[in-house]
């Protein structure tokens, strides 16, 4: 599936500068082919947006990626959504009460299919998506200490939030 294809029915030229951002965070950003599209598959994954989806399934085929490291990625996407949630309803609480361990089962986590700096990348294009402030900026710092760069940071940051208003767009043209 070629990216062109993905955005056929786009007409708007709020469309289009949604298409281009894709296109320019996607493609021309600092990530790696591969780490784009398992961030891409992430956001998809969380926002229901399945063009992306199937496009950044896709990229993945043609970068050689396991069935394995595919679905990795969506778990690890899965497993953020929950987290960002519970952290974020922390965050607003704001409860000596709540200052708990969270409880949750997250072996997906520490699978390392695509390696931890990619599942850094998701997990912090998934809280940027959910808006979880401490999920963030932990995961930020976390890119960092595996070898990712700030503009890195920035550009995972920028395709997720691109992703997340692409998916509403999608969805109301497959009405």
């Amino acid at each position: 599936m070629e990216l062109d294809q993905v955005f056929q029915k786009f007409e708007r030229q709020a469309h289009t500068d949604m298409k281009l951002n894709f296109k320019k965070f996607f493609a021309d950003g600092s990530l790696s082919p591969k780490d784009a599209a398992l961030v891409a598959l992430g956001c998809a994954a969380i926002t229901n947006c399945q063009p992306i989806k199937d496009f950044a399934v896709a990229e993945l085929k043609k970068s050689d990626a396991k069935d394995e490291e595919i679905s990795e990625a969506l778990d690890i996407a899965a497993a953020m959504n929950v987290a960002n949630n519970y952290y974020r309803f922390r965050h607003f609480v704001e409860k000596e009460a709540y200052l708990k361990p969270a409880g949750f089962r997250m072996s997906v986590l520490t699978r390392n299919q695509i390696g931890k700096h990619a599942t850094e990348l998701i997990s912090l294009a998934v809280s940027v998506i959910n808006g979880c402030e401490s999920c963030v900026q932990g995961h930020e710092k976390s890119v960092l200490e595996h070898g990712g760069s700030e503009e890195q940071v920035h550009d995972t940051a920028r395709l997720a939030s691109t992703i997340n208003g692409l998916a509403p767009i999608f969805r109301e043209l497959e009405a």
